[in-house]
């Protein structure tokens, strides 16, 4: 079922508004300034509203269990991934070269403990299985990488279930899965699937008094959410512990992490009911449409990319903090940069799309036109 032009729309700024979210997080770290407050915590409640948009998306073009090709889904989902990620890479490696010579006494001391092995670092990253089970292994400083894995393992554990029910196979291959990833990706999974969920929901919409009582409770929710927080944090994390401990796994899960998806799913919910009661009377125009798109294509370049960037700027200035004019010229240069990598990252894709099919005709992807992937 083709989704609405105002929803697209409205997926697309919100993936985009996500991805700037973090990297102004980022630019707040005392690695690079000083005036501002650390909003670190505030940058990983906006991952995890990308892993429940991350379902959402994912859910919107899944074909029906009968259509389902199992090969198609993960070519498409690999080539998707990997576009961007090979580029993030190869950027990487470069900058932080340029930035270890540069200031290596700075970079060392930030980043030292994270730059050994990096052929293994490397490796783990290209096959997105740098946080499986007890791992965490970041490409040198490029921390935001670690999503990356959660990314992979729910698209990989979601094609797993629809090739089962595809197939009548045994559901032990999509357990198989998932505990290849390990219990992080798990405790994650049930927030990416209750983005399928939402989209199930909303994909017709709902009466009007359905869609002003989703609206009111899920800001009421998310009020009591943000509101309680604070003393909701120490039951989520003994919670982690009473799960990760016995089994002896380090848990890279935060209670912020899980916080995010909860207000998020509280945020995506009102957002579809809003939508609902404005029903036809929203007409996004084809420039809007077409501007949304090229701000939500910018996304999974800006979030994989502004973080080495940030490394070498802060090298070139030898560690200096950067003024408040300074941070705001910085970021209009990641997100500049940012747009500037999307036609090669599409080149990339069709290019491994076009060599894992052989050529083959691809046929029309359902859904989010142009929105495959969450993160990008």
């Amino acid at each position: 079922m083709p989704i609405a032009p105002a929803v697209s729309v409205s997926l697309d700024l919100l993936r985009f508004a996500l991805a700037v979210i973090v990297a102004i997080v980022h630019l707040t770290q005392r690695y690079f300034q000083n005036a501002w407050p650390d909003l670190t915590s505030v940058g990983i409640v906006a991952v995890g509203g990308f892993f429940v948009l991350s379902g959402y998306t994912i859910r919107s073009f899944s074909p029906s269990v009968a259509e389902f090709d199992a090969r198609r889904f993960f070519i498409d989902r690999a080539t998707r991934l990997l576009s961007v990620t090979l580029l993030a890479l190869v950027a990487t490696l470069a900058l932080d070269t340029y930035s270890s010579t540069v200031a290596p006494a700075w970079y060392n001391h930030n980043w030292g403990a994270q730059a050994d092995h990096p052929v293994l670092r490397i490796a783990a990253n290209v096959l997105l299985l740098n946080q499986v089970w007890s791992l965490d292994v970041s490409p040198l400083s490029n921390s935001p990488f670690w999503s990356l894995c959660y990314e992979a393992g729910f698209y990989a554990i979601w094609g797993a279930l629809l090739f089962c029910r595809r197939t009548g196979r045994t559901l032990l291959i999509p357990i198989a899965v998932a505990l290849l990833y390990g219990p992080n990706v798990i405790v994650m999974l049930p927030f990416w699937l209750t983005g399928v969920l939402i989209h199930d929901r909303f994909v017709t919409p709902p009466s009007r008094r359905g869609a002003i009582v989703a609206l009111l409770v899920s800001l009421m929710a998310a009020l009591a959410i943000a509101a309680s927080y604070k003393r909701m944090s120490p039951a989520l994390n003994r919670g982690l512990d009473a799960i990760f401990l016995p089994i002896g796994c380090p848990h890279h899960v935060q209670a912020t992490l899980i916080g995010g998806c909860l207000l998020f799913v509280c945020v995506l919910v009102a957002l579809f009911a809003a939508l609902a009661l404005a029903g036809p009377r929203l007409h996004p125009g084809a420039r809007l449409v077409a501007f949304a798109r090229k701000l939500g294509d910018a996304t999974f370049p800006l979030y994989l990319l502004h973080f080495p960037l940030l490394v070498a700027i802060g090298a070139t200035r030898q560690g200096q903090p950067l003024s408040t004019a300074g941070k705001l010229i910085v970021l209009v240069v990641l997100i500049a940069l940012a747009f500037a990598v999307v036609p090669l990252g599409h080149r990339l894709k069709n290019a491994m799309r076009a060599l894992a099919k052989r050529d083959a005709t691809t046929a029309p992807v359902r859904g989010v036109a142009g929105a495959d992937d969450v993160i990008r």
